[in-house]
């Protein structure tokens, strides 16, 4: 977008120094889809709440998250240890392997699954949640894109100036650096030259209102998707058919998660001896129930 030129000008202009690099950047595509990747990660993390000790909780759902299933071992035949790792091994289903190579910086070995590891599933088809993370990143970082371009052009509505020489490119440059920020500024015309606006359309007769609302939607469906009901106010207009339909459908995908989370406990209490349990966190237990 034109104001990617912009940014790089600001950062460069020691006229404009007080404007951080975060600050120039904050509005672009990549910096929106890094902050809904890291925050969609973190809240994906929270749904589920582990009694695991000595492992912590970030470090099995990180595995399960990325690579859709963690093997959980002793390291070097001591602490119980949570691992990236690969299945391997031959059997009579493509799909499952008798072995895994578990590593980690420091260390790597080839475990016999329930025998010396457990192996905990994201889900019944060991797909990792990353992709979906990834998908609501891009559509909500053009969301947060759209909008802030919006808010922004809603600054102005005289046309975008066309520079003749570079007197008038440095001008018009100074002019919306001003704007960006904020600021009351004019448009000198160095030289007199005569300086033309050119009506184009960008976005000012946007509904900010609208745009918004696509922003949350896309929220909303994020966590439809992972299989927990929002908070958002929800549509007077839906039958009661509608509804429960809705809520089946959003109760098969948590649960799956769930129940993969809880048969992986199961696994590493038998092989382990341990005690782990595992189950959905407090405040989406609430949000479920209140439907």
């Amino acid at each position: 977008m034109f104001l990617k030129n912009i940014y790089d000008d600001m950062k460069k202009d020691s006229m404009f120094d007080y404007i951080t690099w975060d600050a120039c950047d904050a509005s672009t595509f990549n910096m929106r889809f890094l902050f809904w990747r890291d925050h969609l990660f973190e809240r994906m993390i929270r749904l589920f709440v582990w009694n695991c000790e000595p492992i912590k909780q970030k470090e099995i759902e990180q595995r399960l998250i990325l690579q859709g299933y963690c093997g959980i071992a002793p390291f070097k035949g001591e602490e119980l240890t949570a691992f990236y790792g690969t299945l391997s091994g031959v059997t009579k289903y493509i799909d499952e392997r008798k072995n895994y190579i578990a590593h980690c910086p420091i260390w790597t070995k080839t475990f016999t699954i329930g025998e010396d590891l457990a192996l905990i599933d994201n889900n019944q088809l060991r797909n990792r949640s990353f992709d979906l993370i990834f998908s609501y990143a891009v559509m909500l970082a053009h969301a947060d894109v759209s909008l802030i371009m919006s808010m922004i052009n809603h600054r102005t509505d005289s046309g975008i100036p066309v520079a003749k020489t570079e007197k008038h490119k440095q001008s018009i440059r100074n002019l919306q650096k001003k704007v960006f920020n904020g600021e009351y500024a004019s448009l000198t015309d160095i030289g007199d030259l005569g300086l033309e606006f050119v009506k184009v359309f960008a976005g000012n007769s946007e509904d900010l209102v609208k745009l918004y609302e696509t922003r949350r939607n896309l929220i909303k469906d994020f966590y439809a998707d992972i299989g927990v009901r929002s908070a958002f106010e929800k549509n007077n207009n839906t039958v009661n058919a509608e509804i429960t339909s809705d809520q089946a459908f959003l109760l098969l995908n948590v649960m799956d998660m769930l129940n993969s989370r809880q048969d992986g406990c199961k696994e590493v209490n038998r092989i382990f001896g341990t005690s782990w349990s595992v189950d959905l966190a407090p405040e989406v237990k609430m949000i479920m129930e209140k439907g």
